[in-house]
């Protein structure tokens, strides 16, 4: 294999790693946002949480205030049943006070929902309040170390530039245009590793002869297909 096909392997290795590179930096925003979106979505859900058992509460209380009512009323309609002087009026405020008994009850059975149930759900979010500690810490250090890997990339990718610019010195103008062209045609792979008698890059098969002469010459030799500059491995 020739110097300048060497220099060309290590040019794309390069340009590959810088692309890669670049990509990262410009990701790092949107992995920050996602992590962000990922944080908020979280606590939301536990606000939420939070808010249903501070509602449970309020209607807790509130069926404890009418059932209070309630039973004030039923003391009230207790008395006035030893006042009643007939049998309809002591029938009539009988079935008042089963009535209001039957309200009580009810309400105490809504009484008692509400507690089990705000009893499950203070549990869930005591436990979710640790969670969501643990989470935002991990979350928060992710994107730390996400926004703390820019400059270190960035210095990676000046470095990168720097030998990019090297190699390029050893090039000639005119393989360098031709990798050019290439390299824009092809995303990035102007070269094309041959394998087995098959281009790497396109899968098609290399013609024995140009396979052979890949080992012995130092010709450059293109893929028929995709007209990539083929090499093989020392």
């Amino acid at each position: 294999m020739n110097q300048e096909l060497r220099n060309l392997i290590s040019l794309q290795e390069l340009e590959l790693k810088i692309t890669s590179s670049q990509k990262q930096i410009a990701d790092v925003p949107l992995q920050v946002q996602s992590i962000r979106s990922e944080l908020e979505a979280l606590r939301k859900t536990h606000q939420d949480r939070v808010a249903h058992l501070q509602e449970l509460t309020k209607k807790r209380r509130a069926a404890e205030g009418e059932v209070d009512l309630m039973r004030t009323k039923l003391s009230r309609l207790k008395d006035q049943l030893m006042a009643v002087k007939t049998n309809k009026e002591y029938t009539a405020m009988l079935h008042e006070i089963q009535t209001a008994e039957a309200q009580i009850r009810g309400e105490e059975d809504k009484i008692l929902e509400f507690m089990e149930e705000l009893e499950s759900l203070e549990k869930q979010v005591k436990s979710a309040e640790k969670e969501l500690e643990t989470s935002v810490r991990q979350l928060e250090e992710r994107a730390r170390l996400c926004e703390g890997s820019v400059p270190e990339l960035e210095s990676e990718l000046a470095r990168l530039a720097s030998v990019k610019l090297e190699l390029e010195s050893h090039l000639s103008e005119d393989l360098l245009s031709r990798y050019r062209r290439l390299a824009e045609a092809r995303k990035g792979v102007a070269l094309a590793e041959a394998r087995d008698e098959l281009c790497s890059a396109c899968h098609v098969r290399i013609r024995p002869q140009v396979y052979a002469e890949l080992r012995s010459t130092e010709v450059l030799h293109t893929c028929d297909s995709c007209s990539r500059i083929l090499y093989i491995r020392d």
